[in-house]
């Protein structure tokens, strides 16, 4: 946890309360400037007609760390493009964890790396890239002038 990152417990419920992350299952661990890691077991639903995760199920889990990790440091940011690579197939009760990691960030745009693993290996990798737009979370008052002329 980035215990300087300004706006930490505001944006940490912002990003707890994500919709599709609770009717998914998914859980954020942690996460800071720029990273965060989520936690999710699949479930029998979650099941396709192969007999294995669904793949949007997969993806569904690398997105919410994707969408914590470029939006953290309170600049909105909505993503352009996401190339997913599904490594492994994953069963059902197989604990998973996703971690985002951003790998380069200007004023307009992020570039991000997001691996999806269970406890053993890599399942699947998604590489990403988001718009950062001019909008703050929490409205730009809640951001002094030096950290939005930094993020």
């Amino acid at each position: 946890m980035d215990r300087d990152h300004p706006n930490h417990p505001a944006l940490d419920e912002l990003f707890r309360g994500d919709g599709f992350a609770r009717v998914l299952g998914a859980e954020l661990d942690d996460w800071g400037g720029g990273w965060a890691r989520v936690r999710w077991t699949p479930r029998d639903e979650h099941v396709n007609f192969g007999g294995v995760v669904h793949g949007g199920a997969v993806f569904g889990l690398g997105d919410y760390a994707f969408a914590v990790a470029s939006n953290s440091w309170g600049r909105v940011a909505v993503a352009l493009t996401v190339d997913v690579q599904f490594l492994r197939g994953v069963r059902p009760g197989v604990a998973l964890t996703a971690e985002a990691r951003e790998r380069s960030r200007s004023r307009r745009t992020g570039a991000y790396l997001i691996e999806v693993s269970d406890p053993d290996r890599l399942v699947a990798s998604l590489h990403a890239m988001v718009y950062r737009i001019d909008g703050w979370h929490l409205g730009e008052g809640a951001w002094d002038d030096g950290w939005r002329a930094s993020n």
